[in-house]
């Protein structure tokens, strides 16, 4: 959204070639000299960036950032040319378009500058023909410049001709200039620090967007050092709020000059987290010397940062001069961008200005080269509203869904913007909130349903002889594909709906009850009588599978089914006896008790009656005492009577047993004798049903 000047601000920034008398020209304005430097006065030239403020004829006042404009200090020029609303560009009249002229008519182009004034200096040192003659030429160079539309004005910083006719120049281009906050983040990128008695270490900047106020805790970014605002200056005078597009000279408590440098950004309020990883639609300067090549080294340039880095062209072998396309810039420190901001590229050596372009989206990731998923994805980014751009997001995921930081940072969107269209999106059913903070697209939330829904029927056909598989299970087959949130939200709904049943942790979907072949009916009906054959001695599982294969092999079954089974392989009907053990103990028909030995449910119900009617009699109970009621010996009754205390039947105390919860409580207790062996694994028996 644009807003006009009366909301926010202006900076105007100067241009142009060394010596064509830009801070001659400023002084003239402002009457402020820009070079504070002792080496820029004795050599006469601007080095660093240069501060003042301009008070125009409506009554409107500027910031004014005066750069330096030899090539060797190009990186300065760009250091204060990121904040800029219109220029102020400046050409001698003596010399005319010169190498600096065309890179900084590059730079500002590349930074998205449309509004400014061009300024023919020294007019003083020409006659008016020739003068004609530099400004026609003038004319024909900005033809295809960003500043083609703008007004020249003559003039002279040392007669001041043409002065009042700049100031009303700038007036106009000013009032016509509509701009918006450079971003969401509230942010300041640094250009100057120093340190102040009485005011310690002072930053200076101009503010993108939001604003400022003394007292405001603040971060210094990359870095991440906390710190809060001590003191705020703006055209030299203390105030207790700055606004975007403001010059502000801010001083911060409790932070070392040695730690904050040009190129690090005072960040209040939240923003996304810096990173290395920069996707961007690149444009090719049509002045550049040659294409543009995958993987060369350049220079990053973004607000007041230099950083090497890596450029990775995503969509092209190379640029070619006046080309765009997709590129990741990839850095080798640290940046605090987000989408919409305008960078320049410089290449690595020698220095000269080559490309520029708009942020689309930061540290999502590292992206493939030619790859259309990743290239559609920054078209999104770059052209979709918030709802189409947070969807499409949501859509690439998949069943993977986002979360809010992850939204914003592929969406390019702020994290207010990502509530709105998400709010939007679960409104009209075209995205799914699977839990508080994890949203999905519906499209990839019924895929990721399907995908379960396949995984868990597709272990019952291969497992015929498990009642389901395990949640554990479920989520290690599906890996990073589906986000666990999902898989509990998708499970949720499927249970209440009654497609998908739970036990002991186990899912099984369609219907709650195994439904065995005749041959395992057959195999089920064999390890039953093998167990109950052995009554309270019980069985160790090695002991089981060798009594239920001769039991079977040995019979006399007739029938198909048992013609059927006695034909498998003796691997085979072992592994399915063992798998049938197993569903029946976990569907409590059996039980476990550790650390060897299964019983049935209908032995140990039994055994818990014995206990009881010892217990009508007896007060304390000894593992003889167990032994002479169940005709066992010790080796099967103490692991029934650790078995008997866990089910809270028995109650040990010291060597002996005494009457548990579950026999002191008759209701409670006719509930235990009913459901003594549900359960797996030794777990508390409290009531098991069979399948």
């Amino acid at each position: 959204m644009t807003v006009s000047k009366a909301h926010r601000p202006l900076i105007v920034g100067t241009a142009g070639h060394i010596d064509h008398g830009k801070t001659a020209l400023i002084r003239l304005l402002t009457g402020i000299d820009t070079d504070r430097l002792k080496e820029e006065k004795e050599r006469g030239i601007s080095i660093e960036l240069g501060f003042a403020s301009l008070t125009l004829p409506s009554g409107e006042r500027l910031g004014v950032v005066d750069v330096p404009g030899h090539e060797r200090f190009i990186k300065n020029m760009l250091a204060g040319a990121g904040g800029i609303d219109l220029i102020l560009f400046v050409i001698a009249a003596d010399e005319g378009v010169m190498p600096q002229t065309r890179e900084h008519m590059d730079i500002i182009d590349l930074l998205g500058v449309r509004h400014g004034v061009i300024a023919l200096t020294k007019i003083d040192m020409v006659e008016a023909d020739f003068a004609d003659i530099v400004e026609e030429t003038v004319r024909e160079y900005l033809a295809e410049s960003c500043l083609r539309d703008a007004p020249i004005v003559r003039v002279s910083a040392v007669t001041a001709e043409g002065k009042e006719a700049l100031l009303v120049a700038l007036d106009d281009v000013a009032a016509r200039v509509a701009v918006g906050q450079r971003g969401n983040m509230t942010r300041l990128p640094v250009d100057r620090t120093f340190t102040m008695e009485g005011f310690g270490t002072v930053v200076t900047g101009t503010l993108w967007s939001g604003s400022l106020k003394e007292g405001d805790p603040v971060r210094v970014m990359p870095a991440g050092h906390a710190t809060r605002i001590r003191s705020l200056e703006v055209h030299g005078e203390r105030v207790q709020q700055a606004l975007a597009g403001q010059r502000v000279a801010v001083g911060l408590h409790g932070v070392e000059k040695a730690s904050i440098q040009r190129g690090d950004w005072v960040l209040a309020g939240d923003g996304p987290p810096p990173t290395r990883l920069v996707d961007a639609r690149l444009r090719v300067l049509r002045s550049a010397e040659k294409p543009l090549a995958n993987s060369a080294r350049v220079r990053f340039h973004l607000g007041s940062a230099e950083v090497l880095g890596r450029l990775i062209l995503l969509d092209h072998e190379e640029l070619k001069p006046g080309q765009e396309g997709w590129a990741q810039i990839r850095l080798e420190e640290e940046v605090l961008t987000e989408r919409g901001d305008h960078f320049v590229l410089r290449s690595y050596s020698p220095m000269h200005t080559i490309a520029g372009g708009l942020v689309v989206t930061a540290g999502v990731g590292k992206r493939r080269r030619h790859r259309d998923e990743d290239l559609e994805a920054l078209r999104q980014a770059e052209q979709g509203t918030p709802e189409e751009r947070v969807l499409a997001v949501l859509q690439r995921r998949g069943g993977q869904g986002g979360d809010m930081a992850v939204l914003a940072k592929e969406s390019g969107c702020t994290v207010l913007e990502v509530e709105q269209a998400l709010e939007a999106l679960c409104a009209d059913g075209q995205a799914v909130r699977v839990s508080k903070r994890l949203v999905a697209a519906r499209a990839g939330f019924e895929e990721a349903g399907a995908r379960l829904q396949g995984i868990v029927e597709g272990y019952q056909r291969g497992n015929p002889l498990s009642w389901g598989i395990s949640k554990s299970e479920l989520k290690k087959r599906i890996e990073a594909a589906i986000h666990p949130e999902l898989v509990d939200h998708w499970l949720q709904h499927a249970v209440e709906g009654r497609t998908v049943f739970v036990r002991n942790d186990r899912l099984r979907f369609g219907a709650d009850r195994l439904e065995l072949s005749p041959e395992h009916e057959l195999l089920r009906t064999a390890v039953i009588e093998v167990i109950e054959t052995a009554g309270f001695e019980g069985r160790k599982q090695n002991e089981l599978l060798e009594d239920i294969q001769a039991r079977l092999l040995g019979g006399k079954l007739a029938g198909d089914a048992a013609v059927r089974l006695k034909a498998l392989p003796p691997a085979k009907l072992a592994a399915d006896a063992e798998a049938l053990l197993y569903l029946l103990t976990d569907a409590g028909e059996l039980t476990r008790v550790p650390p060897h030995f299964f019983y049935s449910s209908r032995l140990l119900a039994s055994a818990v009656q014995r206990v009881r009617g010892f217990f009508a009699a007896q007060t304390e109970m000894k593992v003889g005492d167990l032994k002479d009621i169940l005709g066992v010996s010790r080796k099967q009754a103490v692991p029934l009577l650790e078995y008997l205390d866990q089910a809270r039947i028995t109650q040990r105390q010291g060597d002996v047993r005494v009457a548990g919860p579950k026999l002191r409580a008759p209701e409670a207790a006719a509930g235990a004798e009913g459901g003594a062996g549900a359960g797996t694994g030794g777990g508390a028996p409290d009531g098991g049903a069979a399948s």
